[in-house]
């Protein structure tokens, strides 16, 4: 299991600038969908696109301190395809929104 969730994680790390779908995450560990959900749950006590989501935006974080890239472009370096909902859902995640982090 250990090996399986490890699988997925490096799947993330490869592909997170890209769209993933959970059908993809799941074939990456041979599993149905549905059980892939109950797994992944079971061992990180978050669901699949909970921990997409958390990795995008800590790859985020790390563009928008160390590269010039707009907002919009490090969203989209990070896998996101819509600004707002990246707005959104790194403030969920940090507290603060994308451009006071980067004017720290």
């Amino acid at each position: 299991r250990i090996v399986q969730l490890k699988q997925v994680v490096e799947f993330i790390e490869k592909n997170y600038a890209s769209p993933i779908t959970l059908q993809e995450l799941s074939a990456s560990v041979s599993m149905s969908p549905k059980y892939f959900c109950r797994f992944f749950h079971e061992m990180t006590h978050r669901t699949p696109v909970d921990y997409l989501n958390y990795y995008r935006i800590e790859r985020a974080c790390y563009q928008l301190l160390t590269t010039d890239q707009s907002i919009t472009e490090v969203a989209y370096n990070s896998g996101f395809n819509d600004l707002s909902y990246f707005i959104r859902t790194f403030k969920k995640y940090k507290g603060i929104t994308p451009g006071k982090y980067k004017r720290r």
